[in-house]
C-alpha cells in the first residue's frame, strides 16, 4: 500500500520540533510560537502573505517539501511564489547609484556600484527567495593588437543554493555559454530551460534551470553582460528580462570608456568545461603572489590591479591553449 504524502501542517510541526527552529521562525515571521504550533496542528490557517514569508525564511532543504506539501491544498502555490512583484526599480536607488558614479573615487566606483545593482537585481528578481545567482560578467581584457576570445565572471550575489557572495566563484566564459551568446549578438537571450537541446551551446551549473543575459552597452560597444540564473524553469518573463535590461544599463556606470569594445574587437573562443577550468583558476592567488615577489626582485613597479591582470591573462592563455589541445586531439578520431 502506497503511503500519502505528508500534509503541510505535519511537515511544518517536523520542522519546528526543533525548539532553536521553531524561535528562529517565529522571529523571522514576527507571529509567536503559539501562532506556529496552531499552523502545526491545524487550528488556524496562516494568510497569503504569511506562507509566502514561510517558505522564504525555512531552509533550502525544508522549501520543496514544503511547497510540495502546500500544493495539494493551495493549487496555486506555484504561482504566488513567481508572480511579479517588482516592476520598477525605485527612483530613490537610481538616485544612489548616481551619487556613488560622482562620489566615489575611481578606484573604488567599479566594486561600490556593481555591489549596489547587484543586490537590487538580486532583491528585485528574486523576491520570494527561490534561488538565484545575479553575475556580472566582464569582457576578459585582451594583450596588445588581440582580439577579445573570452569573458570573465568579475562579481556576483546570489540566494540558495548559491552563496551570498560570488565574487570569489569565477569562471572564463565563452562561445560555449549564454553569456557569450549575448555578447555576440549584442541583445538579451534567455533560455526557459537549460537541459534541452537548443539552437546553441550552452553550459550550466547544477542549480540553474532557466538563464537571462543581457550586454552591458554604451555607445554602441560592449563590456560584457549581466547575467541572472534561476532555480525554477521559465522563470524570466518579458517583465523580468525588462528588469534585467535596465539593471545592466545601470551596472554600465561601473566600467570606464575604455571597458568598452566594438564588435571587430569581440572573437569569442570556446573555453574549457567547468570540472577542468576549476582546478587550474585555483592556484590564482599563488600566481599573484609569485608576480609581485618577481616584480619587487626586477625592481619593477605595478599595481595590484595590473599584477591580477596579467595573472588573468596568463590564466586565460593556458584555458584557452588547452582547448586548442582538446580540439585538435578530437580532430585526429
Amino acid at each position: 500500500m502506497v503511503t500519502p504524502p505528508p500534509s503541510w501542517p505535519n511537515v511544518l510541526q517536523s520542522i519546528i520540533k526543533s525548539t532553536s527552529e521553531r524561535q528562529r521562525l517565529s522571529a523571522a515571521l514576527g507571529v509567536t510560537s503559539m501562532t506556529l504550533s496552531r499552523w502545526a496542528s491545524g487550528e488556524s490557517k496562516p494568510q497569503k502573505p504569511h506562507l509566502i514569508h514561510l517558505l522564504q525564511v525555512v531552509t533550502t532543504a525544508q522549501r520543496q517539501e514544503l511547497i510540495e506539501a502546500l500544493s495539494d491544498t493551495y493549487t496555486d502555490i506555484g504561482s504566488w511564489l513567481t508572480e511579479d512583484t517588482s516592476e520598477h526599480i525605485p527612483s530613490e536607488f537610481f538616485a544612489q547609484v548616481l551619487n556613488i558614479r560622482t562620489t566615489t573615487t575611481e578606484s573604488l566606483r567599479f566594486w561600490r556600484i556593481s555591489d549596489a545593482v547587484l543586490k537590487q537585481a538580486l532583491a528585485q528578481l528574486d523576491p520570494n527567495r527561490l534561488g538565484m545567482a545575479v553575475k556580472l560578467v566582464q569582457c576578459m581584457k585582451p594583450g596588445p593588437d588581440q582580439k577579445i576570445r573570452s569573458l570573465r565572471e568579475r562579481a556576483g550575489k546570489g540566494t540558495p543554493p548559491w552563496t551570498a557572495d560570488l565574487e570569489h566563484d569565477v569562471l572564463f566564459l565563452g562561445l560555449e555559454s549564454l553569456s557569450g551568446y549575448a555578447v555576440e549578438v549584442r541583445h538579451i537571450v534567455s533560455d526557459d530551460d537549460l537541459d534541452t537541446n537548443k539552437t546553441f551551446p550552452v553550459i550550466k551549473d547544477e542549480h540553474e534551470v532557466s538563464a537571462a543575459a543581457h550586454p552591458i552597452r554604451f555607445e554602441g560597444k560592449i563590456a560584457g553582460c549581466l547575467l541572472a540564473s534561476s532555480t525554477q524553469p521559465a522563470y524570466f518573463s518579458t517583465q523580468r528580462q525588462n528588469l534585467l535590461a535596465t539593471f545592466s544599463d545601470l551596472i554600465s556606470l561601473a566600467f570606464d570608456k575604455e571597458d568598452f569594445y566594438s564588435s571587430h574587437e569581440i572573437e569569442l573562443r570556446v573555453m574549457p568545461r567547468l570540472e577542468i577550468q576549476r582546478p587550474i583558476l585555483a592556484n590564482f592567488r599563488q600566481r599573484v603572489t609569485t608576480k609581485f615577489q618577481q616584480a619587487m626582485n626586477e625592481h619593477r613597479r605595478y599595481s595590484n590591479a595590473e599584477i591580477e591582470l596579467q595573472a588573468w591573462q596568463e590564466l586565460e592563455a593556458q584555458l584557452l591553449s588547452y582547448q586548442i589541445e582538446q580540439n585538435d586531439m578530437h580532430a585526429q578520431f
